[in-house]
């Protein structure tokens, strides 16, 4: 077992290598790089998180190749041609540990960012997982963060796959999300993204009529003609190191990507 545990990891390591290598031959990613992040320093291993020396590296690096931008903006200036100098934080889900650990560096570098809040754990106060290990934000740091310029996006209410709802389900998960962000917070949600970053038909259909915006995973770059409803984005991930973070912010380890969504069984816009 344990020699299982340090085998996964390096097997990680040497296929971003790969990645990292294949991606060498793309041309620059042109647009805006909005950037996927979860938690920050959890101390779960997961992949879905950083750590917060990462994070901070990550941020310092941004702001020294380009311009940290509010997601509105990096959508309205993705046709420029210098949009591959602007970046868009983006955090999933609405973890506390986003509030304690990233926060200070996102103060302190005056930077926007948006947070797209899974209302139900917020509105609970139950962890998202076992142990109290990925505790949800609360209102109040919520609004303490919106105080501060972030963008308080919707995630939907209960996080579930938009695949498997019908419209009117779906309805019903961003109506429940966007009255209790009114409620809370007293804003309008006006940004969207989709659990899992999987798209789905009805849901399309549904939040072209409350958002300006949906973004999804990683896919293609955003750029003039992309739809302001299908923003895909650059995961971060625990096993992200500094060259991994630069290649991705270059290029986007597209085929690290292309292999991953087949793995996970998903075409993108294409699967309905």
């Amino acid at each position: 077992m344990a020699l299982k545990s340090r085998l996964k990891p390096a097997a990680r390591y040497l296929a971003k290598g790969a990645f990292a290598l294949a991606d060498f031959p793309f041309r620059k990613r042109p647009g805006p790089r909005i950037l996927i992040y979860h938690q920050v320093g959890s101390r779960l291993g997961r992949q879905m998180e950083v750590t917060t020396r990462s994070f901070e590296f990550q941020l310092e690096w941004l702001l020294g190749n380009g311009s940290v931008v509010s997601l509105s903006e990096a959508i309205d200036r993705r046709a420029e041609p210098d949009a591959h100098r602007l970046y868009t934080l983006t955090f999933d889900d609405g973890y506390k540990d986003v509030y304690e650990n990233a926060l200070p560096l996102l103060r302190a570098a005056a930077v926007p960012f948006t947070i797209y809040v899974t209302t139900q754990p917020v509105e609970s106060g139950r962890a998202t997982t076992p142990g109290g290990q990925a505790d949800p934000l609360t209102w109040s740091q919520l609004e303490e963060m919106a105080a501060l310029g972030a963008s308080i996006g919707s995630h939907t209410h209960t996080h579930p796959d938009l695949r498997s709802l019908t419209e009117s389900q779906v309805e019903a998960e961003v109506e429940t999300s966007d009255r209790l962000i009114r409620a809370r917070l007293g804003i309008e949600s006006r940004h969207f993204c989709y659990p899992y970053g999987f798209w789905s038909a009805p849901a399309d259909r549904v939040l072209r009529g409350h958002y300006e915006s949906a973004t999804l995973g990683a896919g293609p770059p955003v750029v003039g003609a992309t739809d302001p409803f299908l923003i895909h984005r650059v995961p971060v991930q625990l096993s992200d190191n500094r060259l991994f973070f630069v290649r991705k912010m270059k290029s986007g380890m597209v085929a690290e990507e292309v292999v991953r969504r087949r793995v996970n069984g998903y075409r993108g816009v294409n699967d309905v």
